[in-house]
């Protein structure tokens, strides 16, 4: 990566560096401060969706300043839960999300990632939560499959781990049953991981929630190419009667949205959130790359474009609802993304 997030990351784990040292650099220090308030200053005139990378970090290095040397300051935001721990993990603090922080070896504190955050995802209109008795009959059947091999993974970590704590005869069995049943439910050779709920978050989004009165006509883009590891994409793409795209994002019932490093020119040197539109331009810029050999990633990525450009983009996420190996139904929430 090069240009702005080669500049934030060069700088990115010096914020808030200063606020540690003391004022052994004389006038260059001085001067040095002066420059990154005036850099805060100007970048928080600015909406917090229009900041550059360096005018986010310009924000997160102030906000790590104030953390070391402002005590009162400190005190409303950071510690009520540990040292360095966030009071509120969603509060915004001059319209960005306040760092997380790390001690540093020589003292003070410094920000414990190395970008700063954009913008979390924000939700508008009313959520769909649905229920099993709303899934079309055909559907039923291969949804409850969906969900007894989530449930089936979850059984054998849960006697694995009771295994591991106390390796006893009867956790031994307990273990073997688990293990057979996960076999028999999910199949020779497969893997227990986090593959299990996010089968049943897009299934759900499939065959249950995309299939709703609200999305009447509504059809899943089939041919969005595939990655090898199923990261830099989206979960699926729709189109709806209008034909108007739909994002997307698919999740098992525990799973939280992740962020990641942004890419593109405007988001490379900050972290992005799924459910955003920084998000959403970090994965246009990952199809960018693949567009020599992929020609349909070229092709929707600039359809997504033209949506964004539009305003006529949807991005919705649906979450399973929590299960013991049938169906029980999913949420979904619409992303204010514009």
């Amino acid at each position: 990566m090069s240009g702005v997030g080669d500049d934030v990351l060069d700088n990115a784990h010096d914020l808030g560096d200063d606020a540690g040292r003391g004022s052994d650099h004389g006038t260059h220090h001085s001067d040095e401060a002066a420059r990154h308030r005036a850099e805060y200053e100007a970048a928080r005139e600015k909406p917090a969706d229009q900041r550059t990378a360096e005018e986010r970090a310009a924000i997160t290095r102030e906000h790590v300043r104030l953390a070391n040397e402002d005590p009162a300051w400190r005190a409303e935001h950071y510690d009520k839960w540990g040292l360095g721990k966030r009071n509120n993990a969603e509060e915004l603090v001059d319209g960005q999300l306040l760092p997380k922080l790390v001690e540093k070896p020589g003292g003070g504190w410094m920000a414990a990632d190395a970008l700063p955050y954009a913008d979390a995802e924000k939700y508008h209109l009313e959520d769909l939560v649905r229920g099993r008795d709303t899934v079309d009959p055909q559907a039923l059947d291969h949804l409850d499959k969906v969900s007894a091999k989530r449930a089936a993974g979850m059984e054998l970590a849960k006697a694995e781990k009771a295994y591991d704590a106390n390796p006893t005869t009867e956790t031994a069995q307990a273990l073997a049953q688990a293990h057979e049943h996960f076999v028999a439910t999910v199949g020779q050779g497969v893997p227990n991981n986090s593959k299990l709920g996010e089968a049943l978050g897009e299934e759900a989004a499939r065959h249950h929630m995309l299939r709703q009165e609200e999305f009447a006509g509504a059809t899943e883009i089939t041919d969005l190419p595939e990655t090898p590891n199923g990261s830099r994409r989206f979960d699926q793409l729709w189109r709806d009667k209008d034909g108007n795209l739909i994002i997307v994002e698919a999740k098992g019932p525990n799973a939280t949205l992740d962020w990641r490093q942004g890419s593109g020119d405007r988001d490379s040197g900050t972290l992005v959130k799924q459910g955003t539109i920084e998000y959403v331009r970090t994965i246009l810029a990952d199809m960018d790359e693949r567009a020599l050999f992929s020609p349909n990633d070229a092709k929707y990525a600039e359809e997504i474009r033209t949506a964004i450009e539009n305003r006529t983009l949807r991005y919705v996420l649906v979450q399973a609802t929590e299960n013991t190996g049938q169906y029980a139904g999913a949420t979904l929430r619409h992303f204010k993304i514009f």
